[in-house]
């Protein structure tokens, strides 16, 4: 049976060490300046503090709260993964970020995390089997504003390679909905994770 082609960015379903994902998560504040919409599953980037002094979210004090942007294909280092929005008050029905938009996000931001992800159509260059412990790109999308879901998958027109690029493939996902063939889903680890970075965001 064909796999089904769902994308919905990454989820983080344990640590490289086997430990099962908990839910652990930080928090990061993404200003109203931002342009980009934001859906859980998205991966974002680390951007520094957000430089101004007494600013707040609806309370509660953002200026000393690190700030995240979403990451796209020209960015070096990731930072995590969206798994939620802290509430708006205003807009309690919202189940992402929309662009333009003030918003605390959680991410999953441990570098040692693993995530479930599909690709975008079957792996080039390599085999499927091949390319296992290899290192490949991503592709971002557009999410649904409906679900609320991220479009993030494994960018398939990318042959995996031996040298840096974003994300790992640690292996298929294991599971009777899920086979060799166009939309494999995989879990993958980050290699250009920031946490691992020698000279950090920059």
């Amino acid at each position: 049976m064909a796999n089904r082609d769902t994308p919905n960015g990454l989820k983080p379903v344990r640590y490289a060490s086997g430990k099962p994902y908990d839910g652990a998560h930080n928090l990061y504040y993404v200003p109203a300046g931002d342009g980009d919409a934001m859906f859980i599953g998205d991966v974002v980037k680390e951007v520094g503090l957000i430089g101004a002094t007494g600013l707040a979210y609806f309370g509660i004090p953002v200026d000393l709260m690190p700030q995240c942007e979403v990451f796209d294909a020209a960015d070096a280092l990731a930072r995590g993964v969206v798994v939620g929005f802290y509430p708006n008050p205003n807009a309690l029905g919202t189940n992402h970020k929309p662009a333009s938009t003030a918003a605390i996000v959680m991410v999953a931001d441990d570098p040692d995390l693993i995530f479930e992800v599909q690709e975008s159509g079957t792996i080039t260059g390599v085999t499927q089997v091949e390319a296992v412990g290899l290192n490949t790109d991503l592709v971002m999308g557009t999410g649904n504003a409906t679900t609320g879901t991220s479009a993030v998958e494994i960018d398939s027109t990318v042959t995996p390679l031996t040298t840096t690029l974003t994300v790992r493939l640690v292996r298929p996902v294991n599971r009777p909905d899920n086979e060799q063939g166009a939309n494999l889903r995989w879990e993958v680890k980050f290699v250009e994770h920031s946490g691992l970075s020698a000279t950090g965001i920059a």
